[in-house]
């Protein structure tokens, strides 16, 4: 869940992925910095943005290869946009984390089915995924630029169905310890990927943990994008980050989990600093009971 599929056109809440959403605060970081000239550093990035810094390089890659930044190493280096923020589209931006914004298969799946050929969602379906690329194409980063400024002024006047009513995220990080060797772990992570339900303590929550990449030469894959959705009133919110496995030993290996905890719905009064808390109580909780079922397996 780290992006979209291939080929797809958004999730269907119509938000970005984790990396469109670094990609998008990156290019709009160094769009306020165009107008001053010279490069900005990874560190500043994180500074401004919260980009987590584990990723920053990965969402700065995403936009060199797009052409939309470019790069200079040494003492006066860093990045910064290729060509004037009015000259680039959010669709550019955007299509640089999560790939071409197009429908490349049915909007009502694959079948079996009654429609052979096409399907009567088809037409309206294009249209809108149309209307959608034309939007993006047609605003520039230079105007996301604008807004930005004019919100940090208070000089924006927010629409009635914004959604930023609470903190947006919080980055956390967590690891515990599983008395099985690495490749023992691999193996009972894959036995247990359709029942990872049960670790949030609920039976309304969501788990997904796959590979993000295929193993190579017998070696398992050594880090896994995980994701959960908690849907209870109480605890309404989703994560979105990395598992990863490290040897310790033949016998012992270690999960290290770091992601962002996206808080959904209202507060009800929690403070930020509760949100925090409740974010980390939740990666524990998760990840010691991940460790515990992993060698009971």
């Amino acid at each position: 869940m780290d992006r979209l599929a291939a080929g797809s056109l958004m999730s269907v809440d119509m938000t970005l992925s984790r990396r469109g959403d670094y990609v998008t605060r990156a290019a709009l970081f160094l769009a306020r910095a165009f107008e001053e000239g010279g490069y900005r550093k990874i560190r500043e990035l994180v500074v401004d943005t919260e980009v987590p810094a584990t990723f920053a390089a990965q969402i700065l890659a995403d936009l060199v290869r797009a052409q939309l930044v470019t790069s200079k190493a040494g003492k006066q280096g860093g990045y910064r946009l290729t060509r004037e923020p009015s000259a680039i589209s959010v669709l550019e931006v955007i299509e640089a984390a999560e790939g071409p914004l197009r429908a490349e298969r049915c909007a009502l799946g694959s079948g079996p089915c009654r429609w052979d050929q096409v399907c009567p969602l088809h037409e309206t379906w294009s249209e809108a995924t149309s209307r959608l690329r034309t939007v993006l194409a047609e605003t520039s980063l230079a105007e996301l630029a604008r807004r930005d400024r004019a919100i940090a002024a208070g000089a924006y006047e927010v629409p009635s169905d914004a959604h930023r009513s609470h903190p947006s995220a919080v980055e956390v990080s967590d690891r515990a310890h599983v008395e099985l060797g690495s490749a023992d772990t691999h193996l009972a992570l894959t036995r247990i990927s359709t029942q990872l339900g049960e670790l949030l303590g609920t039976p309304e929550a969501y788990v997904s943990i796959a590979a993000d990449r295929p193993p190579r030469r017998r070696t398992p894959p050594q880090r896994y994008l995980t994701a959960w959705r908690l849907t209870a009133p109480d605890r309404l919110g989703h994560f979105e980050g990395d598992l990863t496995v490290v040897d310790i030993d033949e016998q012992r290996c270690e999960l290290q989990l770091h992601g962002i905890w996206h808080r959904d719905g209202p507060l009800n009064g929690e403070t930020p600093s509760e949100t925090r808390e409740r974010a980390r109580r939740i990666a524990r909780a998760f990840l010691r009971n991940l460790a515990r079922t992993l060698e009971t397996v």
